[in-house]
């Protein structure tokens, strides 16, 4: 217990400026980081971890949830970037994102994350739709995004690049009624307490919208890490 302690204490340290994504995946030449759906490839070639601060039962020093985002853009926490117009949403996003995925993992469904962060050779249940205490899931996945990205009130960059909110939410692949469980495997996770920048994660996920249509994903590369 105390190593997972220490990982996760060193989770939230991380700062988003540590995050070392290149928008690029370059090995394989061939793009993997990304998600199928209808015969269609969409790269996602950025991906990020965040560890949400709220402790329902401090006893155990271990998150409620815990929040993967695989997209074809940059993200931060809006709420606590430094410098950020107070208009910023809780995520902020370079406005070049079009395509998203949200994974979220809550305790609730996923008793291992009571004692442990996300753990390698795991397999994780993402929020389900269920009616009617659940019909808006955190876990979603956004497909060429309808709405755009816009400027805050005052244009805000991160080592150059612009962020803003979403126009609108997109709900085209949400979750439905009857809808099967959204499910991430972790095949493998580093966060490197020493190069932070160089934490990696390795992952398959499996997600189906309201139609019943599949997406399958994959993710291996860096990681970015922030707590909100």
């Amino acid at each position: 217990m105390k190593t997972l302690k220490t990982i996760l204490i060193l989770f939230t340290i991380l700062i988003f400026s540590c995050d070392s994504n290149d928008d690029a995946q370059t090995d394989p030449a061939t793009p993997s980081d990304g998600f199928m759906h209808n015969n269609v490839f969409r790269e996602t070639a950025n991906a990020y971890l965040e560890i949400d601060e709220d402790d329902d039962n401090p006893a155990d020093g271990f998150p409620d949830e815990y929040n993967f985002f695989f997209i074809d853009g940059r993200m931060a926490d809006g709420d606590s970037s430094l410098g950020a117009p107070t208009d910023a949403d809780e995520y902020i996003f370079t406005l070049n994102t079009s395509n998203f995925v949200f994974f979220n993992l809550k305790v609730l469904d996923n008793p291992s994350l009571a004692n442990s962060v996300p753990q390698a050779g795991n397999t994780y249940n993402g929020d389900v739709y269920s009616a009617p205490g659940n019909t808006s899931p955190d876990t979603v996945i956004v497909e060429d995004y309808l709405g755009t990205m816009e400027s805050l009130s005052t244009p805000y960059f991160i080592d150059g690049l612009e962020y803003g909110n979403p126009s609108s939410d997109d709900s085209t692949n949400a979750q439905g009624p009857n809808n099967a469980t959204p499910l991430l495997t972790v095949n493998a996770i580093n966060i490197n307490s020493t190069n932070p920048s160089q934490s990696t994660i390795n992952v398959d996920y499996v997600y189906v919208n309201n139609l019943g249509e599949i997406f399958t994903g994959h993710y291996e590369g860096t990681l970015g890490v922030f707590q909100d």
